[in-house]
């Protein structure tokens, strides 16, 4: 197994096509909003995407909710991380990790912020290094932001 980190070039919809349904969904269609400032890096095995996300400059349209509660790190010049996936087959092989090591290599003086939905999601972004910083609440839609320095 000889897995690459690399910053896809041209077309997303390799890595769209990964994604599961509503997250495709979700950011297809603002893509060329998100583009300027946004790059996605992926985990390649042979010719097989098996892991990617998407690193965002600025406030990403998708956190626009959050505005007010995120901007801070917006303005600090963190890096938005979103839409990290591992495809079903290669989960348990660590794959998020690794790929949140390579970005870091990558890019060693860059911080990050994210947002999860899912409360145990937090367990996984802890042990990469990312420390809990609140808990986001509007109307019915929960997050929580988590950053790391």
């Amino acid at each position: 197994m000889h897995i690459k980190f690399v910053k896809l070039p041209g077309n997303p919809e390799a890595f769209f096509n990964i994604l599961p349904a509503d997250w495709k969904k979700e950011i297809a269609p603002v893509w060329e909003q998100y583009a300027p400032e946004a790059d996605i890096y992926v985990l390649i095995d042979g010719d097989q995407i098996v892991a990617g996300g998407v690193v965002a400059h600025g406030m990403p349209i998708d956190m626009a909710h959050f505005f007010h509660e995120v901007s801070e790190w917006v303005d600090q010049s963190y890096r938005y991380i979103g839409y990290l996936w591992v495809i079903e087959n290669r989960r348990k092989q660590h794959l998020g990790s690794l790929w949140l090591r390579e970005l870091a290599k990558h890019d060693p003086k860059t911080k990050y912020w994210l947002t999860i939905e899912e409360e145990n999601l937090g367990h996984f972004y802890l042990s990469n290094g990312f420390h809990m910083v609140k808990k986001l609440q509007k109307g019915n839609i929960t997050e929580w932001l988590l950053v790391k320095d």
